[in-house]
């Protein structure tokens, strides 16, 4: 058995499950604007318990390399949570934010 057979699945399961139930929660008629953050903010949790767990308890978890797998789920966290949040924003503000930009650039 391999090391990472030995560690099990580690933190794995909470951070699909949380995922799942973001996702879920949209299926099942919740706004967007709380399902994406909800999935995002597994993911972030998934990047935290990356770089704290030391790499033979992360299991599963493990993929690549501690820095590339904390990076990844932060990223991917991190726009979900934005995109669900923007979502919120009313659409004349992006468009008048847009159009000053346009304007100064």
């Amino acid at each position: 058995m391999n090391e990472r057979q030995q560690a099990g699945w580690g933190p794995y399961p909470l951070i699909a499950l949380g995922t799942v139930l973001g996702l879920a929660s949209i299926l099942l008629g919740a706004s967007p604007s709380v399902g994406m953050p909800v999935a995002g903010g597994f993911l972030l949790l998934g990047a935290l318990i990356r770089v704290i767990l030391p790499e033979r308890r992360a299991g599963w978890f493990a993929i690549r390399g501690k820095t590339t797998d904390a990076l990844t789920l932060t990223t991917f966290g991190a726009l979900l949570v934005f995109g669900g949040l923007i979502l919120l924003v009313e659409r004349e503000w992006i468009v008048g934010i847009l159009g000053f930009i346009r304007i100064v650039g």
